[in-house]
């Protein structure tokens, strides 16, 4: 059943606006659907009508087509003097919880710290000493792990490292994806968006314009995640398949062979996730799944155009969103934080579209998730 649009303050909806001489045509629609056929019928209209009298006027109006691209910046972005009073606040608070081992509001206190700096080298060297007291041996990796390329010569984490090797051996190959600043995945599901995220990120990707990925296929202990990929340009198949195997830690296979003339930009490829299920084996049961899912779209800045609903078996609620975001992140962003009342999820496919009446870059994409309701 289709439920009503979820719009959030972001502006996905834009009023477009051309003005020339003193004519002025202004038209608000959503993103990605405008008309511009008839938008170039009203230009040429103009033209027409100013171009007949004397000393008559004409106008060229530049169209945006499909993008063929976006810009990647993986620049370090710097943290603001409002965000350093913020994180400062917060980790004195952590600390203070972290004294008194109520490690669950320390916790709380310095993942509020990762929203405004990801990387914070002293966050996450407490959130790595709080998992190893918890015997969290594989979170305590991943958190040191991110301290220790923040500050390698730090003595404190070195030491902390050694101390720690002693009862859990260095991981070969992390749960998580490097790069990607996120609790450690406790599914496929998870692991499988954050693989993208990290190659979206890629300057590899500078030309994907759209992605489709399939239903996710189980062999023994391994899950496969496969994509159709389409560029706008020559696919550069070997780096994107580099960047997969390195943030998956798995075997890639491309399955695309030698390409008949003109299908240079389409790449069929899946990429391993091993040793991890598919779905998530703590699934929390929602009650409001509605009310949640608007509060969760509105705090992560993503922009639900049309949501299915359909029941499957033992209260389990198969819903399918359509979500405009500016980038993958904040989609991801979304996931995650649905991702604890979610048996499993994939994204469907991702599309890059324009919003509307600009040259800003977003995605449209279409999200499957399984619920466990209460």
């Amino acid at each position: 059943m289709k439920q009503p649009c979820y719009q959030n303050s972001s502006g996905l909806t834009a009023k477009l606006c051309f003005a020339v001489g003193l004519f002025s045509l202004a038209i608000s629609i959503y993103a990605a659907e405008i008309d511009w056929n008839k938008l170039q019928d009203k230009a040429k209209e103009y033209t027409d009508k100013n171009s007949s009298g004397q000393g008559g006027k004409s106008v060229n109006l530049s169209l945006p087509s499909q993008p063929t691209g976006r810009n990647i910046d993986n620049s370090d972005q710097g943290v603001s003097e409002s965000d350093q009073r913020y994180i400062s606040v917060h980790m004195k608070l952590a600390n203070r919880h972290f004294s008194r081992k109520n490690y669950a509001r320390a916790v709380e206190e310095v993942e509020l710290v990762f929203e405004r700096q990801p990387d914070h080298g002293g966050g996450r060297f407490m959130r790595a000493v709080i998992a190893a007291r918890l015997k969290e041996h594989d979170n305590a990796w991943h958190n040191i792990s991110i301290a220790r390329d923040k500050d390698p010569e730090n003595p404190k984490i070195k030491s902390f490292i050694e101390k720690l090797k002693t009862v859990a051996p260095e991981p070969e190959k992390t749960l998580g994806v490097a790069g990607i600043f996120r609790p450690l995945p406790v599914s496929a599901s998870e692991k499988a968006c954050d693989v993208i995220e990290k190659l979206l990120k890629d300057a590899s990707s500078y030309n994907i314009i759209s992605i489709e990925i399939d239903e996710y296929s189980t062999e023994g202990n391994s899950v496969w995640v496969k994509m159709q990929i389409t560029c706008s340009s020559i696919v550069q198949k070997a780096n994107i398949a580099a960047v997969l195997e390195k943030a998956a830690g798995g075997r890639v296979e491309i399955l695309s062979g030698p390409p008949p003339q003109g299908e240079e930009k389409l790449l069929s490829i899946k990429f391993e996730i091993s040793g991890m299920p598919v779905e998530n084996k703590q699934v929390k049961p929602v009650s409001d799944l509605r009310e949640f899912v608007k509060m969760i779209a509105e705090e992560t800045d993503v922009a639900i155009s049309d949501t299915e609903e359909r029941d499957a078996e033992n209260k389990i609620l198969d819903t399918t969103y359509e979500i405009a975001v500016r980038d993958f992140k904040s989609l991801n962003d979304f996931l995650r934080k649905m991702s604890p009342y979610a048996h499993k999820f994939r994204v469907i496919s991702l599309k890059l579209a324009y919003i509307t009446g600009s040259q800003t870059v977003i995605w449209r994409s279409k999200v499957q998730m399984f619920y466990q309701m209460s």
